[in-house]
């Protein structure tokens, strides 16, 4: 008997076929775990039976294996791209965030969970694989960083921690990142990501040293709302405070 769905699958091309079984066994390993999802699991929610599964699986760790290798594919595919764009090394390095951020992190949330979560679950040989391919991506941004650095670019620093300090950023998203409910549109998210990394958190040198009635006038003169108008009465209305602070200081000493 044949189950809900199956007409669908195998109406499909043999790729998409196996692109669909991926596809579900990702999202399955995604919020169950590897561990609590079977192959039956994966089998039932595409509309078929376990053992038409083994026509294109071997083993649920095979599957697993299948997934790291689409992982691996999504991650590298733009990456060596812009690696080997003739730009600066600062506009390199911004463009391989974004495409993190948007296109691994947020876009292959689910395979990028699994590819974080699941490592431990690999064979050794695949384990081994994985790292290697991890390495090799670290490299890419090691070496623009080096660039950076030779070009006075970026701040002189360790390559290698500086990379896993932006891979760490970046990957991070997928526990945090909820589409639907994550009030920040992947492009705030990337634009914030990289004014972090290339600014930090603290203020510019040339406003560190201002008082705080100087900071005030300048978040009025950078309000939006209101407009203009708005923020010349804000400001008359600071001036007139002050005038009369200064009136009753002299006519105190008086």
């Amino acid at each position: 008997m044949k189950k809900k769905g199956d007409n669908n699958f195998r109406g499909l091309d043999k790729s998409l076929r196996i692109q669909r079984i991926i596809d579900t066994a990702t999202e399955l390993f995604h919020k169950k775990g590897y561990r609590s999802t079977t192959l039956e699991d994966v089998a039932k929610e595409i509309g078929i039976t376990k053992a038409a599964l083994y026509h294109y699986v071997s083993s649920k760790e095979n599957l697993l294996s299948i997934i790291y290798i689409k992982a691996l594919e999504s991650i590298f595919k733009n990456t060596n791209k812009i690696a080997e764009m003739n730009l600066p090394p600062d506009e390199k390095m911004r463009l391989i965030i974004s495409n993190h951020v948007k296109d691994i992190s947020i876009k292959s949330l689910s395979i990028l969970s699994v590819f974080f979560a699941e490592e431990n679950q690999l064979s050794l040989a695949d384990f081994k694989g994985i790292q290697n391919e991890k390495k090799k991506y670290n490299q890419i941004l090691e070496k623009i960083i080096e660039e950076g650095i030779e070009q006075g670019l970026f701040r002189d620093s360790d390559p290698k921690l500086q990379t896993y300090g932006i891979l760490g950023t970046c990957n991070w998203i997928y526990k945090w990142y909820k589409a639907g409910y994550t009030p920040y549109t992947p492009d705030q998210i990337t634009d914030h990501i990289i004014n972090l990394l290339e600014r930090g958190y603290l203020a510019p040198e040339s406003t560190a040293g201002r008082t705080a009635e100087e900071k005030q006038i300048e978040r009025i003169m950078k309000k939006e709302r209101g407009g203009k108008k708005k923020a010349l009465n804000e400001l008359r209305e600071q001036c007139r405070i002050l005038i009369n602070l200064i009136d009753n200081i002299e006519n105190g000493n008086r």
